[in-house]
């Protein structure tokens, strides 16, 4: 079976040279000529910009009508996310979102945590053992994320929303907080993540963190500047850290699908 891979960073080249050695025969858009294709394997993430298929290694820009062009009749693609803009295109098509697979989704938070502890560690002159974290966001990345820290001697802090969320960290022994709290806890941590998909800081909360302070930017938000703290916008993690084995985890789920 032929297989094309559009768009996408180091990950889905691993992927590709993964599913490649099962004996699927791997297409790219530069060696695909007029072509068209059973299966077509869209990235992780899907999109950025929200106009274009994600693909920093591409010289132009990927429209989502570009997937048509390598489309046969009933062609099955699979998109590694969820993007009315595609389903709009493909309508015509089975799409498949294969990272909405909760083992993928899991698989990839670990590998985000992983690659989190490694810059806290890596921008600060502190070590994680006898220092303290406040995570905000009681998610995937963030469960993963205090379980790392932990392991390393790092007391953490979370500050969920959801009365559930602090009520099931407390019971892996964290401490935990409200976001009504926030201000008057900022100034205690050399190391502050959050996970939290929202602007839970304001100009003033910067303000009263710590100067020698480590701001870990791990949500989809945009980035921002600030003197007063390190701060790290950090998206895309396992692509820029660990992308074969990102990019392994992604054919196994693919795997699943074309089987």
């Amino acid at each position: 079976m032929e297989i094309l891979f559009l768009g996408g960073d180091k990950r889905m080249g691993y992927a590709a040279d993964y599913l490649s050695a099962y004996g699927y025969e791997i297409r790219r858009e530069e060696d695909a000529g007029g072509s068209r294709f059973p299966v077509i394997v869209l990235p992780v993430p899907l999109t950025k910009n929200g106009e274009d298929i994600f693909s920093p290694l591409s010289p132009a820009p990927l429209p989502p009508e570009r997937v048509l062009s390598f489309a046969e009749p009933n062609a099955l693609i699979l998109a590694g996310g969820e993007w009315q803009k595609l389903r709009e295109v493909c309508a015509d098509y089975t799409l498949v979102n294969y990272f909405a697979e909760e083992s993928l989704t899991l698989r990839n938070a670990a590998l985000t945590a992983e690659a989190a502890v490694a810059l806290l560690v890596q921008n600060s002159e502190c070590a994680l053992l006898g220092e303290r974290a406040l995570i905000v966001g009681y998610g995937r990345i963030a469960r993963e994320l205090a379980a790392r820290l932990s392991a390393f001697g790092c007391e953490c802090v979370i500050a969920a929303r959801r009365r559930e969320a602090r009520t099931e960290a407390e019971l892996r022994g964290l401490r935990t907080a409200s976001p009504e709290e926030l201000p008057a806890l900022v100034s205690e941590f050399p190391f502050i993540v959050n996970t939290a998909p929202a602007p839970l800081f304001s100009e003033d909360d910067f303000s009263r963190m710590r100067e020698d302070c480590i701001f870990l930017e791990l949500a989809s938000l945009p980035p921002r500047q600030e003197r007063r703290v390190r701060y790290i916008h950090a998206g895309g993690l396992p692509g820029k850290f660990s992308p074969k084995t990102a990019g392994r985890f992604i054919a196994e789920e693919l795997l699943r699908f074309l089987r």
